[in-house]
């Protein structure tokens, strides 16, 4: 039985762009602690891919999702986020089944 939504996502900041880009993402998990909808939102680093940012997220469900998208303070940290990406990946979506912390 689903109990969530998940995504993994990899942003492949410009070069020397990895520290600066985790800090505005970071900033971006703290505006969601007012969202009860997400359940996590992970940022973490590799220092095998010293430009790469990578999020895991989990919300109870894709629409709330991507309404949180639509939301000012959510905007103001992709426009903040945007000039230090070169690409992006989206990894995976997943259909949360349970496990620690779920």
């Amino acid at each position: 039985m689903k109990v969530g939504y998940g995504l993994i996502t990899t942003f492949h900041a410009h070069e020397g762009q990895q520290n600066e880009l985790a800090k505005i993402l970071l900033a971006g998990a703290e505006v969601l602690e007012d969202f009860p909808s997400c359940l996590e939102y992970i940022v973490g680093t590799s220092e095998q891919d010293e430009d790469t940012v990578y999020v895991l997220e989990m919300w109870t469900d894709e629409g709330r999702h991507r309404a949180s998208l639509d939301n000012p303070d959510v905007k103001e940290v992709i426009e903040r986020a945007m000039p230090l990406i070169k690409s992006v990946e989206r990894n995976k979506e997943l259909d949360l089944l349970g496990g620690k912390g779920l």
